[in-house]
C-alpha cells in the first residue's frame, strides 16, 4: 500500500511542476472518480425522491384501504413529512465525526440501506396491515431519508474541486425531479392522479390492491449500489483524486485527508456553524424560499380550479408547468454560480423569483399563465444546490454536513409554515371562490422571495475562484 502511494505521489509531483504557462493553457479535467461519486450520490437522491414522493402518489388507495377521510389522510401525511426534519442536524453532526471524503461512505451506506429496508418492510402486508404500524414505518423511513439528505450533499461536495462544486450539486439535485417522476405526478389525493412509472408498473401487473409493492423497489436498487459504493469509496481513491485536483490547478475540497469532529465537540461545532453569518443568513433565505416553493404548489391548483374555472384534471396538470423549466434551471444557475459567485447568483434568482410570483397577478388567460410559469420555473428549483454550495463553501472543513443539515432543516421548517400561511391568507381573502385571498398569497410569496434576497445581500461571497 505504501509503495502504491509513493508511486502516485511521485507522478503527481512531476505533474505539479508543469510550468505556469502550460497550466493556464490546458483544459482542466475532472477526474473519473468525481464523476463516479456524483453518479452514485445522484442515484441515491433518485431513490430518496422516489420513496418520499410515492407516499403522496398512493394517497387515494391508502385512504381507501384504511377508510381515511381527506382530513385524516392530511394529518398522517403531515406527521410523516415532519419526520424529515427531526434528525437533520444531530445526524449531520454525527456524520461529521466520521470525517470528510471517503469516510463519509461509512456513514452513508448503512443509512441508505437502513431507510430503504424500512420502506421495504412497510411494503410487506403481513407487517404493515394495520394503520399504526404502517405510519410508524413510514415515519422511520423519513427520519432516515431526511437525515441522509445533507450527508449526500456533503459527500457530493467532497469528491469535487471547490471551483466545480456548484455544477456538481446542481447535477446531483436533478435526481429529485427524476425520482418524483418515477413515483408519479399527481394532483390532490383522491381527486386526480396520474400514475408514475413505479406505480403504473405495479398496478398494471398486480392491481391497485398491491400498492405496497411500490415500496419494495428502492431496496432492490440500493443493495447493489451501496455494496459498490462501500468498496469504491477508499482512502487511496480520494488521495489520488485530490492530487489530480492539485495538478489541474484547482482547489481540493479539504486540505486534510481525514479532518473530523472530535468526540464531545459536536454541539460546539454546531453552535459555531450556526453563528456563521453566511450559513445562518443563507438558512433564513432557504426557509423563505421554501415558503414560496411550497406555497405555489398549495395555491396554484385551487386558484386555477376555483377562480380560473378549469376542471380538476386541467388545474392539476397546468399547475406543474413550471417544473418543465425547473430541471434546466437546476443545472444552469448552479453552474453559473461557480464563476459568477454564489451570492450574486442567489440575489439574481431571488429577485427573479419575486418578480415571477408577482406576475401571477396578471395570469388572466392561458398563454400568460403558461409563460409566467415557465419564467418562474427557471429559478424555482435552481436555488437549492446553490444554498448547499454556499453553506459548504462557508463551513469549516469538518462541519460540511452540519452546515448542510442547517440548510435542510430550514427548508423543511419553511415547508411546514407555508401551507398554514397560504391557507390562512386564502381564508382571510374570502375563501376558495374569492380571488382576493390568492392575490394576498401571491404578493406575500413575492415579499418572502424579496426578503430572502435582502438576507443574502448581507452575506460574504466565499465562492472558490478558478486560477487564471
Amino acid at each position: 500500500m505504501l509503495s502504491r502511494r509513493r508511486g502516485v505521489n511521485t507522478t503527481m509531483t512531476t505533474i505539479n511542476h508543469t510550468s505556469a504557462g502550460e497550466q493556464r493553457g490546458k483544459k482542466r479535467l475532472i477526474h473519473r472518480f468525481s464523476w463516479v461519486s456524483l453518479l452514485v450520490c445522484w442515484l441515491i437522491w433518485v431513490l430518496n425522491a422516489y420513496d418520499r414522493e410515492m407516499i403522496l402518489r398512493l394517497g387515494p388507495v391508502i385512504s381507501k384501504e384504511f377508510s381515511l377521510s381527506p382530513e385524516q389522510w392530511g394529518n398522517i401525511v403531515a406527521l410523516i413529512m415532519v419526520a424529515l426534519a427531526v434528525l437533520d442536524i444531530p445526524g449531520s453532526i454525527w456524520s461529521d465525526r466520521y470525517g470528510s471524503g471517503w469516510k463519509r461512505a461509512r456513514f452513508q451506506v448503512p443509512l441508505v440501506l437502513g431507510y430503504t429496508a424500512l420502506s421495504f418492510i412497510s411494503g410487506i402486508k403481513a407487517i404493515s396491515h394495520g394503520l399504526t404500524a404502517f405510519v410508524l414505518l413510514r415515519v422511520g423511513v423519513n427520519l432516515g431519508a431526511g437525515w441522509g439528505e445533507p450527508v449526500g450533499v456533503s459527500n457530493t461536495a467532497e469528491w469535487w474541486p471547490k471551483e466545480k462544486r456548484g455544477f456538481a450539486l446542481g447535477v446531483h439535485h436533478t435526481g429529485y425531479p427524476i425520482g418524483a417522476l418515477l413515483s408519479g405526478v399527481g394532483g390532490r389525493p383522491g381527486v386526480f392522479t396520474v400514475s408514475g412509472v413505479g406505480e403504473a408498473v405495479v398496478f398494471a401487473t398486480f392491481g391497485e390492491g398491491s400498492w405496497r409493492y411500490c415500496f419494495l423497489l428502492a431496496l432492490l436498487v440500493a443493495i447493489p449500489l451501496m455494496i459498490f459504493w462501500a468498496k469504491y469509496s477508499t482512502a487511496d481513491r480520494i488521495n489520488t483524486l485530490y492530487q489530480h485536483i492539485d495538478s489541474q490547478g484547482l482547489t481540493r475540497p479539504a486540505t486534510q485527508e481525514s479532518s473530523h469532529v472530535a468526540k464531545g465537540e459536536g454541539m460546539k461545532t454546531f453552535l459555531r456553524t450556526l453563528r456563521n453569518r453566511n450559513i445562518s443568513l443563507t438558512a433564513g433565505n432557504t426557509l423563505l424560499t421554501q415558503i414560496v416553493y411550497m406555497g405555489i404548489n398549495v395555491v396554484l391548483p385551487p386558484y386555477l380550479y376555483h377562480v380560473s374555472g378549469l376542471s380538476l384534471a386541467a388545474s392539476a396538470g397546468l399547475s406543474i408547468i413550471f417544473t418543465l423549466t425547473g430541471t434546466l434551471g437546476q443545472i444552469i444557475w448552479p453552474w453559473l454560480s461557480d464563476s459568477f459567485g454564489r451570492k450574486r447568483t442567489l440575489i439574481v434568482c431571488g429577485l427573479w423569483m419575486s418578480i415571477g410570483i408577482a406576475l401571477f397577478y396578471f395570469a388572466t388567460n392561458m398563454p400568460r399563465l403558461i409563460a409566467i410559469q415557465l419564467f418562474f420555473g427557471l429559478v424555482a428549483n435552481a436555488v437549492w444546490p446553490i444554498y448547499y454550495a454556499m453553506a459548504s463553501d462557508s463551513a469549516e472543513e469538518r462541519a460540511t454536513s452540519t452546515a448542510n443539515g442547517i440548510i435542510t432543516t430550514a427548508m423543511f421548517i419553511g415547508g411546514g409554515i407555508s401551507p398554514l400561511l397560504m391557507g390562512w391568507l386564502i381564508q382571510f381573502g374570502g375563501g376558495w371562490e374569492n380571488p382576493a385571498g390568492y392575490i394576498y398569497a401571491f404578493f406575500t410569496m413575492a415579499g418572502c422571495a424579496l426578503l430572502g434576497m435582502l438576507l443574502q445581500l448581507m452575506t460574504t461571497d466565499k465562492t472558490p475562484r478558478k486560477a487564471h
